[in-house]
């Protein structure tokens, strides 16, 4: 009946009861407000201390030139070189690029202001500024310090050489120092009341940079990337903790990529200028001598105009000479770009300017060949040759050679059977021309020759016009969209942010330590614990209690706790024999646990119920129940064992109504453990068996000495205390142990001081207790467990628990 009892709340505490998790940690309210405290303290002096954060952003919009790349050849190539966006990123990200941005901005020397409790740099705040002459390499790793004395001196300072190194120099003095010379001159915005005493930003650092290490910082620093998918805008962020500083970098790489976009525009544009240049020298050189030879032929033969027949053959013969002139040109053009290719040489440091081609495959080719080698160029300055991908580019451009030289090949065939085609349409010609009289036919000819070199010099000079307009109006294809800007507010620290974590781990880490505590504590804190390690019934609860009177349920016979032990003494009926004396042994694994609390105020509830009780103390060891009856200790238990009394003599008559008589233990003897087995402890039971209806027992406890085992053949009913807090769940697994082995027999469980409320076997209230003592080394020596109040002492208790 008892099992069958005890297995409804074991099940039931499988599940989820709100209201016993919320108070399992409610009891420690005091460390979430501590925990609160100290986090929200913490986020305070952090979103204090931590120098603010700031983001600049600009936006550039990189032209696209996917369409009328078919123009390549025939509109200069300058105007319509393509982009592509991740090359421009990598552009942006450039060491040379950082390099040329950070060579315009005076971060040679950055400035700290020292505070009382931090340090912040102070960037062109700075009351003074630092020209550097000459500097060892040592001074880029060490750190300067500057103490303002007045608006004439200061105190420079730096350690070297494990010394201390302190000079005493002037504004604008040059000065002289193992590391190097530098010169400090005021500023503007150097404060005028420097003389104050409350003046109180005196001191700085000063570190010096050189530009490879501004380049690591600014590389970290720099995030460049599309603003959206399939855009083609790039956006530039950058995070620093002076937003000016950030600033005037953002503004001068921009200022650095246009300026080397342009720079590449007019490179190819110089080399297409001394070509056309070259060019137009040698055709001029030529139309000057025919010139002079026309003239001269003219006047030496008389001749004014020449005959129809000559005119309609030299127009005839004009036409071809363009057509062949041209084709020439287009055939020049091409081998020389085959020869560009064959000798590897970069396609952008020319750009044919009269090449007439619209072959879309060569198109492609020159394309992709030209995107392959801005890439290969921007891996080389960025990477390893090494690289990967670097090695995957060599190999892809190789490719795209093969395959453009193949296709000019083909190119070149076709203009040679053009030229083919010409030059038998000019042999018709020149039949016609034999049947012309010498002197015109000679003069015909000087006249095609002219005519040739002058269409020739015509179109070269107009494409030479062309690259001038396209000089003088040379601008970047890149254009800001928005322009450098801070944005609003620090990005970090966020103070909404910091509190918020602050109040997460107020609540989080006292949750976390409380938990981990319950884990790793090996103490029984809770009656389902009990249930879970034994199947030992627990016939009753006795709550904590202030109250520091041991006997609680004679005293205070209308108290919570005295109902308690009213309800264990229903509970024992169903554990004793009826007919007969039933004794009930009160035990413990070890002191402290409320032992013998609950045997005086179990008897005292059986003697107030009329029946006729009485309290046993059989620890010998240490004797405890005497104190609270106020009776003489001087004859008991020991004294009738050793036969040095009777049992009349040794026991105290109750002298108040409701009280249990005592018998106490007596003076303590020096063997203990040989009294309790002897035959005259088999007749002090059997004789107050004869006497009373109810003997309840006082045992040493059996975790620490053997008596409780010899005792417990006599007890109807063995009641083992666990205390919250107190108790180890290897004690309770040992007494299981002993049960299941048969050596304790008619156990029950009194749960005893358990603090906290809402709990299965519990009440509401403030009732319950908490008293017990507990052994030393030695089993002679007994120490009292102080019962102290207020919440501190109650933490200190629940920390060792």
């Amino acid at each position: 009946m008892v099992d069958n009892a005890t297995e409804t709340p074991r099940r039931e505490e499988r599940n989820f009861d709100l209201k016993q998790f919320l108070f399992r940690y409610l009891r420690y309210w005091y460390l979430f407000v501590i925990s609160m405290a100290l986090a929200l303290g913490f986020a305070k002096y952090y979103n204090w201390y931590k120098n603010p954060v700031f983001a600049v952003t600009a936006k550039l919009m990189v032209k696209d030139d996917k369409v009328g790349k078919e123009l390549f050849l025939n509109q200069l190539d300058i105007e319509t070189r393509t982009k592509n966006i991740e090359n421009e990123i990598e552009i942006l990200r450039s060491h040379d690029l950082l390099a040329k941005a950070l060579g315009e901005l005076d971060f040679d020397v950055s400035y700290f202001l020292i505070g009382d409790l931090k340090v912040s740099e102070v960037y062109k705040d700075a009351p003074f500024e630092a020209e550097i002459h000459t500097l060892d390499y040592e001074a880029y790793a060490t750190e300067f310090f500057v103490e303002l004395i007045d608006d004439s001196q200061y105190v420079w300072t730096f350690e070297s050489d494990g010394k201390r190194h302190t000079h005493r120099a002037a504004y604008g003095e040059t000065l002289e120092m193992s590391l190097g010379s530098v010169t400090l001159y005021k500023r503007p915005n150097f404060p005028t009341n420097i003389g104050s005493p409350n003046f109180d930003k005196r001191k700085y650092r000063l570190a010096f940079n050189t530009i490879s290490r501004n380049q690591s910082r600014y590389l970290t620093k720099l995030n460049v990337g599309l603003s959206r998918p399939q855009s083609t805008i790039l956006q530039i962020y950058i995070e620093d903790e002076v937003p000016q500083k950030a600033l005037d970098f953002v503004n001068a790489l921009i200022d650095v990529y246009l300026e080397n976009d342009i720079d590449v525009k007019n490179k190819a544009a110089g080399a297409t200028a001394t070509f056309l240049d070259e060019q137009l020298k040698a055709i001029t050189t030529d139309l000057e001598s025919i010139e002079t030879s026309r003239e001269q032929y003219k006047v030496s033969k008389g001749i004014v105009d020449l005959e129809s027949e000559s005119k309609t053959v030299l127009e005839g013969i004009r036409e071809l000479d363009e057509r062949k002139a041209l084709n020439e040109t287009r055939l020049s053009l091409i081998r020389q770009l085959q020869s560009y290719i064959v000798e590897n040489q970069e396609l952008n440091e020319l750009a044919p300017a009269a090449m007439d081609i619209t072959d879309p495959l060569l198109l492609k080719l020159i394309n992709k060949l030209s995107e392959l080698q801005s890439e290969r160029e921007i891996l080389i300055n960025s990477s390893t040759v090494n690289n990967p991908k670097l090695v995957s580019i060599n190999a892809e451009i190789q490719l795209t050679r093969t395959s453009l030289l193949e296709n000019i090949r083909n190119i070149e065939r076709g203009l040679l059977r053009k030229a083919a085609e010409i030059d038998a349409s000019l042999a018709g010609f020149e039949g016609r021309i034999r049947r012309i009289p010498t002197t015109e036919r000679e003069l015909l000819e000087i006249e095609r020759r002219f005519r040739i070199q002058e269409s020739l010099y015509v179109f070269l000079l107009e494409k030479r016009a062309e690259l001038s307009i396209s000089l003088a109006a040379t601008e970047s294809d890149t254009r800001v969209v928005d322009k450098p800007y801070v944005l609003p507010g620090p990005i970090a620290p966020v103070p909404q942010r910091a509190y918020s974590i602050a109040i997460l781990l107020g609540l989080f880490i006292p949750v976390l330590g409380i938990f981990l505590v319950e884990k790793l504590n090996d103490r029984i804190m809770t009656p389902g614990m009990v249930k879970r390690i034994t199947d030992i019934p627990i016939i009753g609860t006795v709550r904590y209690s202030k109250d520091t009177t041991p006997l609680v349920a004679a005293v205070k016979p209308r108290s919570g706790i005295a109902e308690e032990y009213r309800n264990i003494r229903t509970n024992l009926r169903f554990f004793g024999t009826e007919g007969k004396a039933r004794i009930y042994m009160v035990t413990s694994s070890i002191g402290a646990e409320g032992k013998t609390f609950t045997a005086k105020n179990l008897s005292a509830v059986l003697a107030a119920s009329g029946a006729k009780t009485i309290l046993v103390g059989l620890d010998l060891r240490k004797p405890r129940i005497v104190e609270d009856f106020g009776i003489d200790n001087t004859t008991g238990c020991s004294t009738y064992l050793s036969s040095n009394s009777s049992l009349d003599e040794a026991v105290h008559v109750a002298d108040r109504e409701g009280f249990p008589d005592v018998l106490p233990a007596g003076t303590p003897p020096p063997n203990p453990s040989e009294l309790i087995l002897s035959d005259r402890m088999s007749m002090m039971i059997r004789e107050l068996s004869e006497r009373y209806e109810n003997i309840v027992i006082d045992t040493p406890p059996i975790g620490l000495v053997s008596d409780g085992f010899v005792l417990a053949q006599y007890a109807d009913v063995l009641l083992y205390v666990v205390r919250e807090g107190v108790t180890r769940k290897g004690h309770l697994e040992h007494v299981e142990e002993l049960r299941k082995k048969g050596h304790l027999k008619s156990l029950a469980i009194v749960f005893n001081a358990m603090r906290q409320t809402g709990r299965a076997y519990g009440y509401a209230g403030s009732y319950g207790y908490g008293y017990g003592y507990g052994y030393g080394n030695d089993y002679g020596n007994y120490f009292e467990e102080d019962d102290k109040k207020g919440w501190f002492n109650r933490f200190r208790r629940n920390k060792k628990s």
